[in-house]
């Protein structure tokens, strides 16, 4: 593969930090701050404000809202901010001032998740480079979360997609890992995806290659993703199950449906004819 020290982040495209839900708040507090000036000095006519109690007291109601208002919008701020670029994403600490870039290139786990329920959208995405790299999470607390997780997606199948094919094509494999359904259904409400107990497993130029099963190429039929249940398997010519796993439960579950279909379609056209030299 590619080392991430040698890929630039390319053009900016987006900043991902604050939501809606923020300038909402610090607008209230400008608001209140505001009229917590303004309106008294109206009602004052330029003169004594002493003559205008009530109006003293709203004021000064008005800006302890906006100060507080203006407090909770700061202590509220992301730890991290997003910026999508062309090659990647640029992760921006809030608390350290310091920069993380991960290319798309590198990002060998994606990893998507529901937050707070079994059921329902999925609300969250997580990257990271590899299994000794750490998790940076994009939830509905950033910013149009909903666009960056897919342009994360594409820009992964864009970017490591290639990098991946030429790396079977050289006869060496390529690690995806799993989650057990338990895993899978437990709620998460909102934490990042750390400590996710994963299972490695090679996709190959022999196959699907785990511990102690290795299911050759040349039995691989079609890719079959359930449209309803969420199910991905690999079928042989006569439909039968080779393998199976939810997609949620598959990192980088879009990578390796790729991949697998145009390893078959590679051996069904007689394209391609790779060996495995085993360097992993």
């Amino acid at each position: 593969m590619v080392p991430a020290s040698g890929i630039a982040p390319g053009r900016f495209i987006s900043r991902h930090g604050r939501t809606r839900t923020h300038t909402i708040l610090l607008a209230l507090a400008a608001l209140c701050l505001f009229a917590g000036i303004a309106v008294p000095l109206l009602i004052a006519g330029g003169g004594s404000l002493a003559a205008h109690p009530i109006a003293t007291v709203i004021a000064a109601v008005l800006c302890l809202v906006g100060l507080g208002l203006a407090v909770a919008w700061k202590m509220l701020e992301p730890k991290t901010v997003l910026a999508l670029h062309d090659r990647g994403i640029v992760i921006h600490h809030t608390r350290t001032k310091v920069d993380d870039f991960v290319p798309f290139a590198a990002m060998g786990d994606l990893y998507l998740y529901r937050t707070g329920q079994k059921g329902g959208l999925i609300n969250g995405l997580a990257f990271r480079c590899d299994a000794a790299s750490p998790w940076f999470d994009v939830l509905d607390s950033l910013g149009d979360a909903f666009r960056l997780r897919g342009a994360i997606i594409e820009g992964q199948l864009r970017e490591r997609g290639p990098l991946t094919l030429r790396a079977l094509e050289a006869g060496e494999g390529v690690v995806f890992h799993t989650v057990s359904d338990e895993q899978r259904h437990a709620n998460r409400h909102g934490r990042a995806a750390v400590d996710v107990p994963a299972t490695a497993f090679y996709l190959s130029p022999l196959g699907v290659e785990f511990d102690n099963l290795t299911i050759p190429l040349a039995d691989i039929a079609t890719v079959d993703e359930g449209t309803t249940s969420g199910s991905l398997r690999l079928l042989d010519e006569r439909g039968n199950t080779l393998w199976g796993v939810h997609y949620l439960s598959l990192f980088s579950a879009d990578l390796f449906i790729v991949l697998m279909r145009t390893l078959i379609e590679a051996r069904h056209y007689g394209l391609g004819g790779v060996t495995s030299n085993k360097s992993y």
